[in-house]
């Protein structure tokens, strides 16, 4: 198949996000330069697609709204160097948004899928070959373990609606898609990323609401889900058991008390600075006065584990109805989409934000660089129209 230069750099984006973030911001600048080419004879097109895409314009108030609780926290010229790294979202967003929109045939998908699976089995080997003394090494691939599983609970997520919903331009066979859906999930599991697989099963819960076709497999997967869980609680370390993080167990240093610790400090930061927090970046610089001593051996903690409470602790109320406006924006929009179309990028998409309400309840899923750019480039192809946007003059405008 012969791509044009601007689809073949969307698809570079997917091919190199998931592996590193350098070359991903790499692909994302050939992104830039093959659009900025287009729309010289297309601006108009590209326009009209930034001017109807609402997440755009939330996605660049929450940008906006950090910069401005920089600049009323005690330290506005470190807060605002924090502050700018937001502004790499919007940016892509508006990337992903006006090239899909001039390329809506982009082989995303099918450039995801061998970026993922090749992670996958990447961080299956590291599992399974690298584990010794009775413990099982997390699958992490090139990241951390956790960002990992993140990105395994949207690979799984976009196997299962793909094979769902396969269309005409997925010719894979079922086999071969519910394959590369188990070899995602199996990734996902050996991450031992626990709210990722609770997000992946909120995703398929939407799923199963959205397409008839996988509600016959409702109740099987939530025998399987049980199945999983109550495996997980019988062989995980001490320190990945459930258990362990509701405060239970053996282990009185288990990351569950201490993310209650990072919760209490990010809501203790909120309440004396209510309005615009205490600047983006300043949770690492507080958190030594909002908890004295050390937590699990380290002194200063730079993530409050909690998105929600992150942005309350960081950028106040000012932040956190930004966020609630980006986060709701891009539910509602990408669910909406879903429900009136019957393809496998929307539903795809729908899953997707799903799943990011639920990482990042003890993540702070988007603030990764690297995921929120897969789940941005994800959500922007599952939004745009198949056909793509028309020129504003042939639509009437």
């Amino acid at each position: 198949m012969k791509l044009s230069p601007l689809a073949a750099a969307v698809a570079a984006c997917a091919l190199a996000f998931p592996v590193s973030i350098a070359a991903g911001n790499i692909a994302l600048g050939l992104l830039g330069a093959a659009l900025a080419h287009r729309a010289l004879s297309e601006h108009r097109r590209v326009w009209a697609a930034w001017r109807a895409e609402p997440a755009v314009w939330v996605l660049l108030a929450y940008a906006a709204a950090g910069l401005v609780s920089a600049g009323l926290c005690d330290s506005p010229a470190e807060a605002a160097r924090s502050a700018w790294k937001d502004w790499h979202r919007p940016l892509a967003q508006l990337l992903f948004v006006g090239a899909i929109s001039l390329e809506p045939a982009a082989p995303v998908f099918e450039a995801f899928a061998l970026s993922f699976a090749s992670l996958a089995l990447w961080g299956c080997s590291q599992s399974i070959l690298q584990s010794g003394s009775g413990a099982l090494t997390r699958a992490h691939g090139f990241v951390h373990p956790v960002v990992f599983g993140e990105m395994m609970a949207l690979a799984a997520l976009g196997g299962l609606c793909v094979t769902l919903r396969p269309g005409e331009r997925h010719a894979g066979s079922p086999g071969r898609t519910w394959g590369f859906t188990a070899l995602a999930l199996l990734a996902l599991l050996l991450s031992q990323t626990r709210m990722a697989v609770l997000a992946a099963a909120a995703g398929f819960a939407l799923v199963a609401v959205l397409e008839p076709k996988a509600r016959r497999w409702s109740l099987p997967a939530g025998g399987l889900f049980v199945a999983v869980a109550a495996l997980w609680e019988l062989t995980a370390p001490e320190g990945r058991a459930i258990r362990s993080f509701l405060g239970f167990g053996d282990n009185p240093r288990g990351f569950g008390r201490e993310r209650w610790s990072l919760w209490g400090a990010a809501w203790r930061m909120f309440r004396d600075h209510p309005a615009t927090g205490v600047g983006p970046g300043g949770y690492r610089r507080f958190f030594p006065a909002y908890h004295p001593g050390s937590l699990d051996n380290e002194a200063q903690w730079g993530s409050a584990h909690n998105q929600y409470l992150h942005v309350l602790a960081e950028r106040g109320a000012l932040g956190a109805t930004a966020l609630a406006a980006l986060y709701g924006t891009l539910w509602v929009r990408a669910v909406w989409v879903a429900r009136r179309r019957s393809d496998a990028r929307s539903l795809w998409a729908a899953s997707a934000a799903t799943a990011l309400l639920l990482m990042s309840l003890t993540e702070t899923a988007f603030q990764s660089e690297q995921f929120a750019s897969i789940f941005l480039l994800v959500w922007a192809w599952g939004v745009a129209p198949p056909g793509g946007v028309e020129h504003p003059e042939k639509a009437g405008v």
